[in-house]
C-alpha cells in the first residue's frame, strides 16, 4: 500500500471508530423507542376496539338479525 494512502487510512480510522459508538449507541436508544412505540399504538388500538364494541351504533352489516 502507498505510504500517502496508508497515512489517510490511519487518520481516518479512528473517526471511523468514534463514528461506529456513536452511531451503536443511538441504535440502541431508537430501538427502546420503537418498541415503546409500538407498545402505545397497541394499546390505542385495543381501547378503540373496546370501544367500539361497547358502542350503542351497529357496525354496518352486523346487524342482530
Amino acid at each position: 500500500m502507498p505510504s500517502g494512502l496508508r497515512d489517510r487510512v490511519q487518520r481516518i480510522l479512528p473517526l471511523a471508530k468514534v463514528a461506529d459508538e456513536i452511531v451503536s449507541e443511538e441504535t440502541e436508544i431508537l430501538k427502546k423507542l420503537i418498541l415503546r412505540m409500538f407498545e402505545v399504538m397497541h394499546r390505542v388500538a385495543k381501547l378503540l376496539c373496546d370501544h367500539v364494541k361497547r358502542s350503542r351504533w351497529p357496525s354496518p352489516g352486523f346487524e342482530k338479525g
